[in-house]
């Protein structure tokens, strides 16, 4: 158990010092706003799509698309556990701060931070079973989440929903990966050169994202430690308790743990910008917590590689 702890622990130490450099050029003013926006843009429009279109360029298996199918289900299964449990658990008397809250506790960081943890445990195939709970994600994100931060005035449309980087990656690497269709060495070589910066890139942004937050309001606020509770230990341990009860394959448990696991989602910062929401809280919960799990991800993740 220790040495599953330990080797989770190791690989997000890893991540967190990519991290502390991206804190660094923060701070010191090496790195600013409009490039840490440049590097978000090639991270969700280049980077993530390159990765995921090598993590599915692999011999169609059919052991493997099962279990992709039963990584989505599971994922559909803890996003819909996390909406019932932040509806009848986390309140607020301001009701803009408990949307920001509820969305962030629901939407975990399963891209930027999941994607190189999955990496470095598992492989290719821990992101090829990460991306059936991006896709959940995504859909949550731009239907409950985009419904919960307008206060009910923002329209659900299709073409955000389909349109937009992670759900075209992964049908773009699905078909690919059903049709079974291999890329030639002279376009697959560039794209996995690409697929690389998937680890470092993400997490300086994250870096650069502490390094602006101010933590005065998030700390004195007393639901964001419930939020903290609930996103980062009570929530993850729920769907790691689901796993246990239905025994998926040990790198979909792993991939849907360590998804589960991480902090609130970067989208929350966005969508708090675009509808009008207290942006400084929103930052200031993402960083926050982002801190808290280098604690609490080796903890659950561990528990789930000694488990399965």
């Amino acid at each position: 158990m220790i040495a599953s702890f330990l080797m989770v622990g190791k690989q997000v130490l890893i991540l967190f010092i990519v991290v502390g450099a991206g804190f660094v050029l923060g701070k010191s003013k090496l790195l600013g706003e409009k490039a840490s926006v440049g590097m978000t843009n090639l991270v969700i429009y280049v980077v993530s799509p390159c990765m995921m279109v090598v993590a599915f360029q692999r011999p169609f298996d059919s052991e493997n698309f099962h279990n992709f199918c039963t990584a989505l289900v599971f994922a559909v299964a803890i996003h819909l556990l996390n909406i019932a449990a932040v509806t009848l658990f986390l309140r607020d008397s301001d009701l803009k701060r408990q949307q920001a809250l509820r969305f962030g506790t629901v939407l975990s960081n399963c891209g930027f931070m999941a994607y190189p943890l999955q990496t470095a445990l598992l492989g290719t195939i821990g992101v090829f079973y990460g991306s059936a709970y991006v896709l959940v994600f995504t859909v949550t994100a731009w239907t409950y989440g985009l419904y919960l931060m307008s206060g009910g005035k923002g329209k659900v449309s299709v073409k955000p929903l389909l349109l937009n980087p992670g759900v075209i990656s992964v049908a773009v690497a699905s078909l690919l990966y059903v049709l079974r269709i291999s890329l030639p060495d002279i376009l697959y070589t560039p794209v996995e050169y690409l697929s690389h910066l998937n680890t470092p890139l993400p997490m300086i942004i994250l870096g650069y994202q502490l390094s602006q937050a101010n933590f005065k309001i998030v700390l004195r606020c007393r639901t964001m430690w419930v939020s903290a509770a609930m996103r980062l230990l009570l929530l993850p341990a729920a769907a790691l308790g689901l796993c246990l009860l239905f025994r998926p394959a040990h790198d979909v448990a792993i991939a849907t743990v360590a998804a589960a696991s991480t902090p609130p989602a970067a989208l929350l910062s966005m969508f708090a910008a675009k509808f009008g929401q207290d942006t400084a809280l929103s930052s200031g919960v993402v960083s926050l917590q982002t801190l808290f799990s280098v604690l609490t991800i080796p903890v659950i993740v561990g528990f789930a590689m000694t488990l399965f």
